[in-house]
């Protein structure tokens, strides 16, 4: 990314950062309204994933060569986030389900990405025991 669009994202993020804070100040000021932050939590979540992926598609359009990696670690993210789903399951009865309002779906869901942040620790892990022990050996 060049300095003339790193210091737009930078403007950017100083102004989200600024109305994330005005409203947290409201959201103190009026508590009895906590779905305004929410909201305001689904519009960062989603500003944030399309300004990455902007940035990415970017940077891969520039230099396709170089971007051979991201491609294997995008595809390698997709294929722990397919078996996480495959392997989680719903293990709550039909009555802790009514009591608690979920739906099996949705219990699924949770269980994929905890998995898959089980998985992405453990490979994490893994890839700094790996990297120490090849500059240990060397």
């Amino acid at each position: 990314m060049d300095q003339k669009n790193f210091k737009r994202v930078q403007w950017l993020l100083y102004g989200l950062m600024a109305i994330s804070a005005i409203f947290t100040l409201l959201f103190y000021l009026n508590p009895a309204n906590p779905d305004l932050i929410l909201y305001w939590g689904y519009v960062l979540v989603i500003l944030s994933g399309v300004i990455i992926l902007t940035i990415v598609i970017a940077g891969i359009v520039k230099n396709p060569r170089g971007s051979g990696k991201v491609v294997v670690i995008a595809a390698i993210m997709l294929i722990v986030g397919f078996i996480s789903y495959a392997i989680s399951d719903n293990t709550l009865s039909p009555e802790q389900l009514e009591k608690y309002s979920l739906t099996p779906n949705g219990v699924r869901m949770v269980g994929a990405g905890l998995l898959m942040t089980y998985f992405i620790m453990i490979g994490a892990i893994g890839v700094f025991v790996y990297t120490s022990l090849i500059k240990f050996l060397k």
